[in-house]
């Protein structure tokens, strides 16, 4: 079945556009929810009709968006299917049960959400009430630790390929602290979003409506500024963790092929920090500038999750499976498989010297460069006449200009974000002749 491979974008562009796209509004669901719950407790504690109205609004905004959301992690599934079946298999093979899990609580999210929603304005025992939109939050919460375990296994995937057991994926080196790096973010995002709405809406609002607005502002506002002052130390403990790790993935990021990506997110970060704080220390009156860092701060959310994925190419799974499915040792197992043969030597019978035939060359059947590509999956990350992938350059030119010597010496030792060529010499000279003819 020939690869399926996305005009213009390539198949990675798309699926970290769907990603950060179905992650942003995750993060403003699992936030969201928490906020309403202890909004709603903090209401009920202080006898605050402002808290109650506010959790309630963001509840019913909730209840809409999450189909949104659902659509977007549906598409998540069929493209992951698609587009990298090999890998999705085994990451699905690896997580199967933390993933039923997942899937478990995202029903009794759902389930407990609805009934939050639906039972607010008609129960009669308001701490059970409660009760039950803090069994949506933590289960909110929860499912989003599941997907990190996944997430986070991806690019630090510890001992798990020399010594396998789920504890050891579920658990792997990154985790713990991704999981901190994840949760901040989803009440960061949900408060900024209440934030941006409150600051608009006190803009137009009319004179009923303009007090609850404004303390709207600077009761999400304060939640917001203290969460971007905290959110760089995560992300500081999340990227000292890789240095533990893998010190390679770290110089990546700082200083390597991703470092284009990093620094701009580090600038944006520092600007939203800067706002926080100007925002802090007028009292809330420089609400302007909290929007300004508001912006920055989502747009830093882009950068980083971007070079998050960018410091793991051109793996899939770091150090174990590139991009285009195949395993780091696979070309170790024909080798390996040679020995167990060569170790049982099979018994002939002797061949007559007058028998014996001359040695028969094995036609060598040429490839079209198409094929070529096809075959060994380059066109994931790289486009050829207008078609494929966008992570790598265009190979038009690179074809054109380099010598076969040049183009094999090249796939032997190819750059950093690139995997080595694994097949044998013979396959090698196939290879290059293929993309070399006329």
């Amino acid at each position: 079945m020939q690869q399926i491979i996305f005009p213009f974008t390539g198949n990675s562009l798309i699926m970290a556009l769907v990603i950060l796209v179905h992650v942003f509004f995750a993060f403003v669901a699992t936030g969201g929810l928490a906020l309403a719950f202890a909004s709603e407790w903090i209401g009920c504690r202080k006898d605050s009709a402002f808290h109650d109205r506010f959790a309630l609004g963001y509840v019913k905004f909730l209840s809409s968006m999450m189909k949104l959301n659902g659509v977007l992690g549906v598409t998540i599934v069929v493209l992951l299917i698609g587009l990298f079946p090999v890998f999705t298999t085994r990451l699905y093979n690896i997580f199967f049960w933390p993933l039923m899990l997942e899937v478990t609580i995202f029903m009794v999210m759902m389930a407990s959400s609805i009934a939050y929603r639906l039972n607010w304005e008609t129960t009669k025992n308001k701490g059970l009430h409660i009760a039950i939109g803090g069994l949506a939050a933590a289960s909110a919460a929860a499912a989003a630790l599941v997907i990190n375990a996944a997430w986070s296994f991806m690019l630090t995937p510890g001992t798990y390929f020399s010594d396998p057991g789920l504890l050891k994926a579920v658990f792997n080196p990154a985790m713990p602290a991704s999981s901190i790096h994840l949760l901040l973010p989803c009440v960061l995002n949900a408060a900024m979003f209440s934030y941006i709405y409150a600051f608009f809406k006190l803009r137009k609002a009319e004179a009923a409506d303009a007090a609850y607005y404004s303390w709207m502002a600077d009761y999400c506002g304060t939640i917001f500024a203290i969460g971007i002052l905290l959110q760089p130390l995560s992300g500081l403990s999340f990227l000292f963790t890789l240095k533990s790790v893998d010190p390679a993935i770290f110089t990546k990021i700082v200083s390597g092929s991703v470092s284009r990506f990093f620094w701009p997110m580090a600038g944006l970060a520092t600007a939203a920090v800067t706002a926080s704080v100007i925002y802090l220390l007028s009292r809330k009156k420089q609400r302007a500038a909290l929007l300004v860092g508001g912006l920055a701060a989502l747009t830093a959310f882009s950068f980083g999750g971007y070079t998050r994925e960018r410091a793991r190419k051109p793996f899939l799974i770091y150090g174990h499976m590139y991009m285009t499915g195949a395993l780091v040792t696979a070309a170790a197992q024909p080798a390996t498989a040679a020995q167990k043969v060569k170790a049982e030597p099979v018994k002939t019978a002797p061949v007559k010297p007058a028998a014996k035939a001359a040695p028969v060359k094995t036609p060598t059947v040429l490839m079209s460069r198409e094929q070529a590509l096809e075959k060994y999956s380059c066109l994931v990350c790289h486009s050829y006449k207008g078609e494929g992938g966008t992570f790598g350059p265009a190979l038009d030119q690179h074809l054109l200009h380099h010598s076969k010597e040049e183009l094999k010496n090249y796939l032997k030792n190819p750059p950093e974000n690139m995997p080595p060529f694994e097949g044998t010499e013979q396959e090698l000279d196939a290879f290059v002749n293929a993309l070399k003819q006329d």
